[in-house]
């Protein structure tokens, strides 16, 4: 029988160790107990004192209140993860909690912001992966194209391409060369979220990612968590990932059109245009068979002879030529709700009590926005019904839904 705190929650405590990469044991010694006792935190079986939970919320480096609050009650069935055969179970569980605050994020925000509805067409597409063609792939990308109105020009910005379909994005630093990026459904919200890391990556890398993560939401909306998991499976779902990604941002008939010589300072001289990398371009003229395979070959020997093989290693990988694309989605929900003047900043810390630097990562705020909140500050002012925020980027309107009393 347990005397701790009544309302801790173990559920809390496991999402807060696996975030930071540590293990039962290593927390055990760290805040004076044995593992089996953090295992019995986490599965309910024990609560600790409230001063324990102090020392624990120290070593997390996780507000105290942060487990005292229900956890987000939903088992995120798929999610497609690249690498998933080099990438090690620690890291990807890092990932996973944060993919789980996501959704708490976005929920929050939904209650009091109206924000663009999820609209991918469906599109003629194959429901078993297996026999999904290139040509599938290709008309895919121009069919979702023509809906989004994008034309056969460049796509200005990819992430706000997805925002404006009402994907929300979020770009992440996480220390893992593995992870480029993750996408996933949440069944309770109905909507779908795409992850991009961002952790020494250039703007081309990151557009290709989430031009990648768009394909699976599109192509492989009918692959079972099973499927997903099977390698000969998993690396088909990928090759066609990679394949949508590169029509999605250089369609076929752009490319044959303005590709003059395949050749890598042809390539250079389109890059910036296009926020295409050169290695991608060299992949999409493979694929549209501009070149053979010992070409391909012959292309990425000499980028290795010119050194610009490797991360943030091509021309006008840095930042200062191709600025990282940055959210918008969250960050300017945020921004709305904080100025209707409905919510002060430990308000929100308040209901979503994450760290304030994994918050502002999550939702791309600037760097602290909710530093030195006080949490036991009350909301300066009830928000106001019907308050409107335009996006003068994309012309969509973020909406405050009226307070039901």
């Amino acid at each position: 029988m347990s005397f701790g705190t009544p309302n801790f929650r173990g559920e809390r405590l496991r999402e807060a160790r696996l975030a930071r990469g540590m293990f039962k044991n290593t927390l055990g010694d760290l805040i004076g107990v044995t593992g089996a006792a953090i295992s019995r935190y986490e599965d309910g079986d024990d609560k600790p004192q409230a001063h324990r939970i102090g020392v624990i919320a120290e070593k997390l480096q996780f507000p105290p209140s942060f487990f005292l609050t229900p956890a987000w009650n939903e088992t995120i069935d798929l999610v497609h993860w690249r690498s998933r055969a080099s990438e090690s179970k620690s890291a990807r569980e890092m990932t996973e909690q944060r993919i789980r605050w996501l959704c708490e994020i976005y929920s929050f925000l939904h209650t009091e912001v109206e924000f663009s509805s999820f609209s991918l067409p469906d599109l003629d597409i194959p429901e078993n992966f297996q026999l999904i063609t290139n040509n599938n792939i290709e008309r895919a990308a121009s069919d979702l194209r023509s809906h989004w109105k994008l034309r056969a020009e460049p796509i200005p910005d990819m992430i706000l391409a997805l925002e404006n379909a009402g994907i929300p994005v979020a770009t992440l630093r996480i220390p893992s060369d593995k992870q480029d990026g993750f996408c996933f459904t949440s069944k309770l919200l109905e909507k779908a979220f795409v992850g991009i890391n961002v952790e020494n990556v250039s703007c081309a890398r990151a557009r290709f990612d989430a031009a990648h993560e768009l394909g699976h939401l599109v192509l492989h909306k009918h692959v079972t968590p099973e499927q997903a998991k099977m390698p000969l499976a998993h690396k088909l779902i990928e090759q066609q990932a990679h394949r949508f990604a590169g029509a999605m941002l250089f369609p076929r008939e752009a490319f044959i059109s303005e590709v003059g010589a395949v050749s890598l300072d042809y390539f250079c001289a389109l890059k910036r245009r296009w926020g295409m990398s050169i290695s991608a371009m060299i992949m999409r003229a493979y694929d549209l068979g501009l070149t053979d395979e010992e070409g391909k070959a012959q292309l990425f020997r000499s980028m290795t002879v010119r050194r610009w093989r490797g991360a943030l290693r091509e021309p006008y990988d840095s930042p200062r030529d191709m600025p990282l694309e940055r959210p918008r989605m969250l960050r300017r929900g945020f921004e709305a709700i904080l100025g209707s003047g409905g919510f002060a900043r430990s308000t929100i810390l308040s209901a979503l009590p994450l760290p304030s630097q994994e918050l502002e990562q999550l939702a791309s705020l600037d760097d602290g926005t909710f530093d030195g909140a006080n949490l036991s500050q009350m909301p300066v002012a009830r928000l106001r019904p019907a308050a409107e925020m335009l996006d003068l980027e994309s012309g969509n309107v973020l909406q405050f839904r009226r307070r039901i009393r």
